[in-house]
């Protein structure tokens, strides 16, 4: 993770980009494996459609929205056309981050967090002398890299969900699947809108259909 934090971010138009090792965060590479330095996509507008649909879905029910990795912001967007009375961001890359807040600069709704996510999550809380999870109405994790901990999202996130919390992510399998681990978990259930996509060719994602998650919370 450190690498990726160090590196410099390429902001195009189309696209974010940084160059680092493609092997960074796999826990399967040995750890003197050589590294394979290139350019890596970090978001690419192709998503925008993709992005707009996870943000409604999300935003059903209104109220407090969590999102973790701003990226270039384009799902940030779709939420606050959903007009969210709270909007809290989490992004590790510090230029990101500084990107996130600059495009937060005119939204008082909007409050950014740079740091892991797995240490900000458990850090919300509610109340002063006697603290409990802060709850969220919608919750969206984009994260990138091996390194994000995507597969512990299920687990980590039911203590700030509400009994008609909305959530959904970024979903890089191939079949009706979690990423990040809500399938057959006790504690939610899901269903997925299956999208036929497009995507230029990239380093990422380049399957022609999209399966996009949508978790419900189970009392």
């Amino acid at each position: 993770m450190t690498k990726f934090i160090d590196a410099d971010i390429n902001f195009y138009p189309d696209k974010i980009t940084y160059t680092g090792d493609t092997n960074e965060g796999r826990y399967y590479i040995p750890a003197d494996w050589p590294a394979e330095i290139e350019e890596r996509t970090i978001m690419h507008e192709w998503e925008s459609e993709l992005m707009k649909k996870h943000a409604d879905f999300i935003c059903e029910k209104g109220g407090n929205i969590l999102e973790i990795g701003f990226g270039m912001g384009i799902s940030a967007g779709f939420i606050q056309d959903n007009d969210p009375k709270s909007h809290t961001i989490i992004e590790l890359h510090p230029q990101i981050a500084e990107k996130a807040r600059e495009w937060a600069a005119d939204k008082p709704n909007v409050t950014i967090i740079e740091g892991d996510w797995l240490t900000v999550l458990p850090s919300l809380v509610e109340g002063n002398i006697r603290t409990i999870p802060r709850k969220f109405d919608g919750f969206f994790f984009d994260p990138y890299g091996e390194w994000s901990g995507y597969h512990k999202f299920a687990d980590m996130v039911v203590q700030h969900c509400k009994p008609t919390s909305r959530l959904s992510h970024w979903n890089c399998v191939h079949v009706e699947g979690s990423s990040c681990g809500f399938v057959n978990h006790p504690k939610f259930s899901i269903s997925f809108e299956v999208i036929d996509v497009d995507p230029p060719e990239n380093d990422y994602f380049n399957l022609k259909t999209y399966f996009l998650p949508k978790v419900f919370f189970n009392v």
